[in-house]
C-alpha cells in the first residue's frame, strides 16, 4: 500500500504534508475521498486499503500532550479544538503573524475544508495573534 499512496499521493504533495497531517481513520476518509474527486489515482478496490494504511501509518498525536505545550490565553481551546485534528503544535507555533495574517491562515484552512465556526473565529484570531505575533525583524545597522 505504501507505493499505490506514494503514486497516488506524491505526484502533487510532497511527503512533509502526509506527515504532518496525523489525522484519525474518519478524517483520513474524509481527505483521501476528496483526493479521489480532485484526480488522485486510486483504484476503488484500493480505497479502504488506502484510508487504513493512512490511519495505521499517520494517526493522531496525543492532543492533550500538544495543548500543553500551547502558551495559556483565551481562545486557546479553542485554537485545539479547530486545528489539532488535522495539525501538531508545531505547525501553529512556527508561524508568526499578526491578526491579518492568522486572519488569512484560517481562510486557508476553511478552503481546505477546516470547519471554524463563526463565534469562535475571533477568539481564535485574538489567541494566535498574541501568542504568536509578528517577530521583530533584524536590524539593519550596518555597524
Amino acid at each position: 500500500m505504501q507505493a499505490k499512496a506514494e503514486k497516488a499521493c506524491l505526484g502533487c504533495h510532497n511527503a512533509s504534508i502526509i506527515l504532518q497531517q496525523q489525522l484519525n481513520e474518519k478524517v483520513w476518509t474524509k481527505e483521501i475521498d476528496k483526493m479521489i474527486r480532485w484526480g488522485a489515482p486510486v483504484a476503488p478496490e484500493d480505497r479502504q486499503a488506502m484510508i487504513d494504511y493512512f490511519a495505521e501509518y499517520f494517526e493522531p498525536r496525543d492532543p492533550a500532550a500538544m495543548a500543553a505545550k500551547l502558551p495559556p490565553g483565551p481562545g486557546k481551546e479553542k485554537v485545539v479544538e479547530a486545528c489539532f485534528d488535522c495539525h501538531d503544535y508545531h505547525n501553529i507555533t512556527a508561524q508568526h503573524l499578526d491578526e491579518a495574517g492568522w486572519e488569512r491562515i484560517l481562510e486557508k484552512m476553511e478552503d481546505m475544508g477546516a470547519y471554524i465556526y463563526d463565534d469562535e473565529r475571533e477568539d481564535i484570531i485574538q489567541y494566535l495573534a498574541k501568542s504568536f505575533p509578528p517577530q521583530p525583524k533584524p536590524s539593519q545597522d550596518p555597524k
